[in-house]
């Protein structure tokens, strides 16, 4: 009789380590998983989100750039010292708009691009109209068309890459969100781990515990 109740208690404890160790690779399963959730959200904050932010300013910039150096161009009645410069602003901004377009897109995001791309080409035309009617000395007309389809077609330019910024800043957060969601499970199962082995240990202990008494307390009664 006692070495069947020592028997069930040795089957009880195996039994709880068993679950234990079940509960134990699951929990290590789902923290693995939010673990590399979170690594893939921060390298798509970078990747992603960040490098076409920097892309979208720098392109911002260049094209602050190559507009003032159209109206010093208009201002000088000269284009010749200049148009060498405009050429690598368009190269740049080329560039970067390249660069952008093989990251991650969300939606909205490739339509705000084809967007950006007619407004830009459409600045470009403005442009070479105003250069050429610098270099033909036409500096009146070539003034009306910088006050207008220069001007307007910049600040559609601008107003697209405000968008851009926007989608960005959306994202991210919306990306952040989702990593403290992930990180807080992460934290749950690593409590929940902590509790289970204390209850566990707990449950353990009386156990043993009570598979001694059981031993103890009929040699007791014997020796009465």
């Amino acid at each position: 009789m006692k070495w069947t109740l020592f028997i069930q208690q040795k089957v009880k404890v195996a039994a709880l380590l068993l679950c234990v160790m079940f509960f134990v690779m699951l929990t290590s399963l789902l923290g693995n998983t939010n673990l590399a959730r979170i690594n893939r959200a921060v390298n798509t904050i970078y990747n992603d989100r960040l490098i076409p932010a920097s892309d979208v300013y720098y392109i911002s910039t260049n094209l602050h750039d190559k507009k003032s150096m159209l109206e010093s161009m208009l201002h000088a009645r000269n284009t010749a010292v200049n148009e060498t410069t405009m050429k690598k602003f368009d190269k740049k901004i080329n560039t970067l708009l390249t660069h952008y377009e093989h990251t991650y897109l969300v939606q909205g995001e490739a339509r705000f691009i084809h967007d950006f791309k007619n407004s830009y080409a459409a600045y470009n035309n403005a442009e070479a109209s105003v250069m050429s009617l610098i270099k033909a000395g036409e500096f009146s007309a070539a003034q009306l068309v910088y006050s207008n389809a220069i001007k307007s077609s910049h600040n559609k330019n601008i107003q697209v890459l405000g968008e851009l910024m926007n989608i960005q800043s959306h994202v991210g957060k919306d990306i952040i969100k989702q990593s403290e969601l992930n990180a807080s499970i992460f934290s749950l199962l690593s409590k929940l781990q902590i509790v289970v082995a204390i209850v566990v240990g707990i449950l353990v202990t009386r156990l043993v515990m009570s598979s001694r008494i059981a031993q103890i307390t009929p040699e007791k009664y014997t020796m009465n």
